[in-house]
Formats: structure tokens, C-alpha cells, sequence
């Protein structure tokens, strides 16, 4: 996990470097390499990596994985683009790739690193992309819901998974955020305000039944479902009763093959 102090650093470099770089809210990859002479290849690498970054004694270079869906104008290709900036922008990341002192590897993004260096890459990689005061000020709908995350989706040019993360972050509202695959949950975020009740559930473990989320897997053509009222109990242990109603809401990335279930209070 990385320590707040290192977040906030690392938050105010991606924040200069988008300064130069965004307009309406979309900071643009390209024209960072282009400035700092940093070469863009794409190719078929089957499932070996999203990205790559490498050094050739002489300059950096980029390898995006298409065969992964990774466009450099796709949503996923995006991030992975940013999270390969992050790694020639940080310093730590930086010079130890330019004096052989680690070897080169690819980078799969499914935002559940266990690794520091590439927690750290994702984190600068959605700073570079939403920056905090960017994010704070987009538009947003009174009541929040599902379409608030596909809105600044759009207006950031960002995947539903990486702004909700971002959401979780820095958002304007306290949610839960639980992605599960095949019905298996792979892991959760939740906003530091949202309250802090003993789960009904276990990472590795099948989806509670009698939630939004259990049942989407009976509804696999649906691309997400309407937001709907819940009892707190489906998902946890609750020590108080709350005065406002829970929702839950389901979203299918088809970019990461996840169930995204947002939970969060009126």
C-alpha cells in the first residue's frame, strides 16, 4: 500500500505534467512523448503484457499490446499508456531501468497489484489522467449513481474501472466498489467515509446470493442494471442502522471482463 505522503507527491508531479498537457479535462499521452522524445510502438504480443517501457542505451520506448485491447485511442489503452509514463517519469522507476539495475518486464493492468512499483505506476497513471483538481470540478449529477462514473468516463476519456477508482479516491460521494469475475470476488475499494462494517463477504469467494451483484450473473445479457434499493444486511454485518436507504448498482466491463457493483447511500 502506498504511504499518503508518497500519494500526495506523486499526485502533485502527474498534477504539473497535466497542467501542459489537458484540454477539457483530457490530458493528451501524445503529445507528453512527443516532448520528452519518448518512441511509441504498437504490435501483437498476445497476452505477455498491456505495456511495456524500454530503454535502449540511447532513449525510452513504449510497447502497447493491441492484442489486449490496447489502442493507444481505446479507453484501456489510455491507462496503460499513462501507467508506462508513470514508470519514465518516476525517478525511482526511471534509473534503475536506465542502468540495468532491474530488468525489463510488461505491466498487466487489473488493478490489483500487489507490487509496489506498479501500484505506484497505477496510482500516477489515473493522477495523470483525472487530476484532482480537474476531477473535483467536472460536473456532476445531484443524486449520485452509476451514470455519474459513465459521465466522467467520457469527460476524462478514461475506463468506467479506472474512474470509479478514482471516484473512490477523490469523489464527491462516499461509495463501495466490489468487482468480481465468474461470480468470484477479485477485490474491493471504498472511500475512507464509508462506513466501517465486517463484510458478508471474502475475496475468493462467490458473490452474497440475495445481491444486486449475485443476481446479475442470472442476467448475462444485460450491460448494467438499474440502480435499486437494498438491505445493508445482503452485504454486511451492520453495527447501526442507518438513517438513509442503500443502493446498488452493476456494471460489465467489457474491456476487463469484471462485474463492477458500486454500493453507497442516499
Amino acid at each position: 500500500m502506498i504511504q499518503n505522503q508518497r500519494k500526495i507527491a506523486l499526485s502533485n508531479f502527474a498534477n504539473l505534467i497535466a497542467q501542459d498537457y489537458s484540454i477539457n479535462n483530457v490530458t493528451y499521452l501524445d503529445k507528453i512523448l512527443s516532448a520528452e522524445q519518448v518512441e511509441l510502438y504498437t504490435d501483437h504480443y498476445e497476452d505477455a503484457f498491456d505495456g511495456m517501457l524500454v530503454f535502449d542505451e540511447e532513449k525510452f520506448h513504449v510497447h502497447l499490446n493491441i492484442d489486449r485491447g490496447n489502442n493507444p485511442d481505446s479507453l484501456r489503452g489510455r491507462f496503460s499508456l499513462a501507467h508506462e509514463l508513470a514508470h519514465f517519469f518516476i525517478e525511482e522507476h526511471r534509473v534503475p531501468l536506465m542502468k540495468g539495475e532491474v530488468a525489463e518486464h510488461g505491466s498487466l493492468h487489473d488493478f490489483k497489484h500487489s507490487d509496489e512499483v506498479e501500484e505506484e505506476a497505477d496510482y500516477f497513471a489515473a493522477c495523470l489522467l483525472m487530476p484532482e483538481p480537474l476531477f473535483r470540478k467536472a460536473p456532476k449529477e445531484r443524486k449520485f449513481s452509476l451514470n455519474t462514473i459513465i459521465n466522467l468516463s467520457k469527460n476524462f476519456q478514461t475506463s468506467i474501472l479506472a474512474t470509479v477508482l478514482r471516484f473512490v479516491e477523490v469523489g464527491s460521494h462516499d461509495i463501495l466498489v466490489i468487482v468480481s469475475e465468474n461470480n468470484i470476488i477479485q477485490w474491493f475499494a471504498k472511500s475512507n467515509n464509508f462506513p466501517n462494517w465486517k463484510f458478508r463477504f471474502k475475496v475468493g469467494q462467490p458473490l452474497p446470493p440475495n445481491t444486486v451483484a449475485g443476481e446479475y450473473f442470472t442476467k448475462p445479457n444485460a450491460k448494467y442494471i438499474g440502480v435499486e434499493d437494498v438491505d445493508p444486511e445482503s452485504w454486511f454485518f451492520p453495527s447501526w442502522i442507518p438513517e438513509t436507504q442503500m443502493h446498488e448498482q452493476c456494471y460489465y466491463s467489457e474491456s476487463y471482463g469484471y462485474v463492477i457493483s458500486l454500493i453507497w447511500f442516499d
